[in-house]
């Protein structure tokens, strides 16, 4: 059963647009995350796409987020993606992110942005660094959502 991570996330994700992206990720059993986003013409490349810097930002709070979620929150040192197809605005996209490894401090994620008809737009890697400060940082303040 999902449930809503606990980790707040940034403020850069988190705020509605066009200040932010107004995204929340949710956390599998298998401690993957996933959202269901769309984005509006603020955060456009060119005509009509989704910038790709955007989705980079989206997909690299998502492993963070997985990362979290593993218990080894950590900062990104490194990053890579593969476009394979443009990300149209306003159309609903599925975003998952999980960690494939953790090495001593070091964690490994992945993740992907599929289209509405579940093609892959783009998968990407990361490596994270871990930190203990953050990672109790994070618990120390989660997201509690409200009771309805």
């Amino acid at each position: 059963m999902a449930r809503i991570s606990r980790f707040t996330g940034t403020n850069f994700m988190n705020r509605q647009s066009p200040y932010g992206f107004g995204i929340r990720f949710y956390v599998d059993d298998d401690k993957s995350v996933f959202a269901d986003v769309s984005f509006d013409e603020s955060k456009e490349g060119d005509n009509g796409i989704l910038h790709g810097g955007a989705i980079a930002a989206v997909l690299d709070e998502a492993m963070g987020t997985a990362a979290y979620e593993a218990e080894s929150a950590g900062y990104t040192a490194t990053m890579t993606y593969n476009y394979l197809a443009h990300i149209p605005l306003y159309q609903q996209i599925h975003i998952r992110a999980w960690v494939e490894k953790i090495d001593g401090k070091k964690i490994y994620a992945a993740c992907e942005a599929r289209l509405a008809d579940s093609s892959i737009a783009v998968t990407g890697t990361s490596l994270f660094i871990a930190s203990e400060t953050l990672q109790k940082l994070i618990e120390a303040c989660p997201y509690i959502p409200e009771e309805h």
